[in-house]
């Protein structure tokens, strides 16, 4: 049995297209034992109207603290099936994923994901679409990965292997289960087919990105840091996404003895800027090059200081 488990908070604008493609890939692939949750991280509109319009899911909503985390953990404590397909409420499954992804009522793999397309948005107000692209814009094969997004199917079995994710992510909680599972010598199957379409704001926002880093997400990257410094499985991780932030802690480090090294951290930070930029301009380098050196002393700042604990868990179902 498969039980597809959305969450979301303040959807209204892609619910249903996520609940309609969940239906369709049902419908598509012929699957006749199934069910659907939806977990509400407490949204201020239309959004459970919208999912009660649909009788045949099962709706909960989190009544205490809210994070991803905590409703991914509800909809797999509350599911039945075997496995569990799990979706943001900002997605569009891909009917045909799961063919090639369940074979006779199996997973080809104990965890699996797939390709991302991004259908990204001027602003939550404007929702004018201004350019779509793919995540993983190399992905030619299949190939095993450590991490993953917030879109995976998962044997329960192997989801509960790990008792799924750790309530203390506010973010990165999916980076995490990818990483422990990956210890445990699961690692997560990347499909070269398209798994969903996913409706966002895009990345690249200058408004979306200084918000999600004055929240205090930045420093759950802190938190990854600190849990799997033991983790072989990370390292790989850590240095292709991380490497700035290690130049800054080796320079204050050195930074008595020599300062050279801070003009190599300072070197650095332009080489990942100039790798993330699509236009030149001086305006751009200076926005992100104050932006990613914020990020990387938030992230020293939480490494040191930032110890958060798990999240007990508080619902109710509609």
């Amino acid at each position: 049995m498969i039980s597809f488990i959305i969450i979301g908070r303040n959807e209204e604008k892609t619910i249903r297209s996520t609940i309609k493609s969940v239906l369709h890939a049902i419908e598509h692939c012929l699957i006749n034992d199934f069910e659907i949750l939806y977990v509400d991280s407490k949204s201020g509109d239309n959004t459970l109207q919208i999912v009660n319009e649909y009788s045949q899911i099962k709706t909960f909503v989190i009544t205490g603290t809210c994070n991803a985390a905590i409703a991914r953990n509800i909809g797999a404590r509350n599911s039945i099936g075997n496995i569990l397909c799990f979706l943001d409420g900002d997605m569009e499954l891909n009917a045909d994923f799961l063919k090639v992804a369940i074979i006779n009522n199996r997973l080809i793999h104990p965890f699996i994901s797939g390709q991302l397309k991004n259908y990204y948005y001027c602003s939550y107000s404007l929702w004018n679409m201004i350019n779509t692209d793919y995540l993983h814009k190399n992905l030619k094969n299949d190939r095993y990965e450590v991490t993953t997004g917030g879109y995976f199917i998962i044997e329960k079995e192997t989801w509960f292997s790990v008792n799924g994710m750790k309530t203390k992510f506010r973010r990165s909680q999916d980076l995490d289960i990818g990483l422990r599972l990956a210890k445990k010598g699961v690692k997560l199957l990347r499909k070269k087919e398209l798994m969903v379409n996913h409706h966002t704001i895009h990345y690249e926002n200058n408004d979306r990105r200084w918000k999600m880093l004055f929240d205090g997400g930045i420093f759950f990257t802190s938190v990854l840091i600190r849990d799997h410094l033991s983790n072989r499985e990370y390292y790989r991780v850590l240095f292709r996404k991380n490497y700035s932030f290690l130049l800054l802690i080796l320079s204050l480090m050195l930074l008595l003895k020599t300062y050279w090294f801070i003009c190599v951290y300072i070197f650095m930070l332009f080489i990942r800027i100039l790798f993330k930029m699509d236009k030149i301009t001086l305006i751009e380098i200076y926005r992100k090059f104050s932006y990613f050196l914020v990020v990387d002393i938030l992230c020293l700042v939480g490494l040191i200081f930032y110890y958060p604990k798990n999240i007990k868990i508080k619902y109710k179902q509609l």
